[in-house]
């Protein structure tokens, strides 16, 4: 195994944990997340942030430098792919549970997250030439 490549995939299954953790467990802490800050919804920038580092994990865990702009962008096209099958798993996990609920904005938001995270790390290979 790549050492230099060790810590991101550690840190990349931590992050699935997590994540995993914060949609599926049931929490009964109080705290409001169904009111709105700066006019969002929290909920959404919640699924937003949480979908926003998935991007760069995937980069720095698996991404091979070739030389190439075209390959940084068809592993970032799978990480698209890939990423929008595990928000919309997750919905429909949250739609089966009788704690939580599917919402296609959830979804939406999950996906936006990703989007944009993939775009900010095209733009630094791109800056960078990390090709």
């Amino acid at each position: 195994m790549d050492k230099k490549r060790l810590i991101p995939r550690i840190l990349l299954v931590i992050y699935l944990i997590v994540t995993g953790i914060a949609f599926f467990a049931k929490f009964d802490t109080g705290v409001d997340i169904s009111t709105t800050w700066l006019g969002l919804p929290k909920d959404k920038i919640v699924h937003f942030l949480l979908f926003l580092p998935y991007p760069a994990l995937m980069y720095t865990a698996f991404h091979r430098q070739r030389g190439i702009p075209s390959s940084l962008l068809f592993f970032m096209l799978w990480v698209v792919v890939a990423g929008t099958v595990i928000a919309g798993g997750t919905e429909l996990i949250q739609g089966m549970t009788d704690y939580r609920s599917a919402d296609i904005n959830d979804f939406r938001a999950d996906c936006l997250g990703i989007f944009v995270g993939c775009v900010a790390v095209t733009v630094y290979g791109a800056i960078s030439k990390k090709w």
